[in-house]
C-alpha cells in the first residue's frame, strides 16, 4: 500500500498523474537581527544582507530584522549527520559592512537564531577653524584640539582623537601608552610619497634599520604620520626605504615635508582600548585619556604610533580624519595667551564633513 499522495498535472494539452516521492518546504532557515552600535536601533533604510550560498534567499524588515530562506533538505543534505556554516555579510549605506558567520548545528531546528549584528557607521571628518575672540577674528596658528571627557558628566569609556587615522586594526585590550620620542637624524623626501605606499625615496639614510621610527610631517606638525622601517633598499646615503604598513596620506617631496629619524624613549601614561578598532579609525575608546605621541600595541608585531589631537595651520584650520564610535564627541581648543575651551558636539554621520570652529 503506498502512503504517496497522487495528483494531476496538466501540460501541453494533456494529464499526467504525478506521485511526489520528495517533500520540501522552503522556510526561514536563518533569522537575526541589526543594530547601529552608536544608537541602538536600527532605523537607517537600505539594510542588505548578502549570502554566500546560491540556494538561499534574503529578506530584510525596516526595523532592521532579516531572515534567510530556502530548502532546508536541498542546503543541508546531511545534517542529521554533520553540521555547516552560513557566511554573511550584512550592509547598509553609511555603514561599514559586516560579516557574520552563521552556525548551523546537527539536526538543527529552523530557523536557527543569528547572534544580533551591531553595525558600524563608516568615519566622518571633523573640520574647523580657531580664531581670536575678538572684532576682526585674526586666525590661531598652533592651537591644539583635543577630545576631553564629558566635564558634567564622565563617562566610562574616553574617546581619544588622533592627528592620523591607524593603518591596522587592534583587539580590545590593547595597551595604549604615551611615548618620548628623541630625534636622531632627519631627511626630505626626493619624490612624493602617496597614500597606500609602503615606499620612501629620502634623501639620506644614515643611521636607519629595520625597525627604525620615521615620522612624517609638514613644518607645522598639522599632518603627522609616522612609519616603521621594514628594509633598506642596498647602498649607502639617499635611497628607497620600505615601510611596514602603507601610509594614510599623501607628502610632496622636498621641503614642504620632513621625515624625522626618531628613537623610542621613556613611556608614560598608560591605558587600554576599551573596544576594538578598525583601520582608518581616528578616534580610539579608552579606559583613560592619553595625549602627545602614543604607542600602540608596544612590543606587539601591530604596533604602530600616532599623535593625539589635531594643531591648526598658519590660517587657523584643523581636521580629524576617521572620527565614528561616538554619538557625542567633547572637544578642547587651547593654545598659550588664549582661554581654553571645552564645546561638546553632538557627530553628524549623514554628512561626510562636521564642521566645528572655535573663538578662543
Amino acid at each position: 500500500m503506498s502512503l504517496a499522495v497522487m495528483h494531476q498535472i496538466q501540460a501541453a494539452g494533456k494529464i499526467y498523474n504525478v506521485v511526489d516521492d520528495f517533500n520540501s518546504v522552503y522556510r526561514a532557515l536563518i533569522t537575526g537581527s541589526v543594530t547601529d552600535e552608536i544608537l541602538g536601533s536600527f532605523t537607517a533604510p537600505g539594510l542588505g544582507i548578502h549570502v554566500d550560498r546560491s540556494d538561499m534567499a534574503t529578506k530584510t524588515a525596516g526595523n532592521g530584522l532579516f531572515a534567510v530562506s530556502g530548502y532546508s533538505e536541498q542546503s543541508f543534505p546531511n545534517l542529521n549527520l554533520v553540521s555547516y556554516v552560513v557566511n554573511l555579510v550584512v550592509s547598509a549605506p553609511r555603514f561599514r559592512d559586516q560579516k557574520l558567520a552563521v552556525p548551523i548545528p546537527v539536526n538543527a531546528t529552523f530557523p536557527v537564531l543569528a547572534v544580533s549584528v551591531a553595525l558600524r557607521r563608516k568615519p566622518v571628518a571633523v573640520q574647523g577653524r580657531v580664531v581670536a575672540d575678538t572684532a576682526t577674528r585674526p586666525p590661531i596658528a598652533g592651537a591644539k584640539i583635543v577630545t576631553v571627557d564629558d566635564p558634567a558628566t564622565p563617562p566610562t569609556l574616553h574617546t581619544i582623537a588622533l592627528r592620523s587615522p591607524i593603518s591596522l586594526p587592534h583587539s580590545a585590550g590593547t595597551t595604549v601608552r604615551e611615548i618620548a620620542m628623541a630625534v636622531f637624524g632627519s631627511a626630505q623626501l626626493t619624490s612624493d610619497a602617496l597614500s597606500r605606499s609602503q615606499n620612501l625615496n629620502l634623501s639620506s639614510r644614515a643611521g636607519l634599520a629595520p625597525n627604525s621610527v620615521l615620522q612624517l610631517g609638514d613644518a607645522g606638525k598639522t599632518r603627522t604620520e609616522y612609519g616603521i622601517v621594514d628594509s633598506l633598499a642596498p647602498g649607502a646615503g639617499a635611497g628607497q626605504v620600505f615601510l611596514r604598513q602603507p601610509l594614510n596620506g599623501n607628502f610632496v617631496a622636498g621641503i614642504a615635508t620632513t621625515v624625522n629619524f626618531l628613537n623610542a624613549g621613556a613611556a608614560g601614561s598608560t591605558a587600554t582600548l576599551s573596544r576594538d578598532a578598525d583601520q582608518g579609525d581616528g578616534i580610539l575608546l579608552a579606559s583613560q585619556l592619553v595625549d602627545n605621541t602614543l604607542e600602540i600595541d608596544p612590543g606587539g608585531t601591530a604596533v604602530e604610533y600616532r599623535d593625539a589631537g589635531a594643531l591648526t595651520d598658519a590660517a587657523g584650520y584643523y581636521a580629524i580624519y576617521g572620527v565614528g564610535r561616538s554619538a557625542e564627541l567633547y572637544f578642547q581648543a587651547s593654545h598659550s595667551g588664549f582661554t581654553t575651551q571645552t564645546r561638546g558636539w553632538s557627530v553628524d554621520y549623514d554628512n561626510a564633513v562636521n564642521i566645528f570652529d572655535f573663538r578662543l
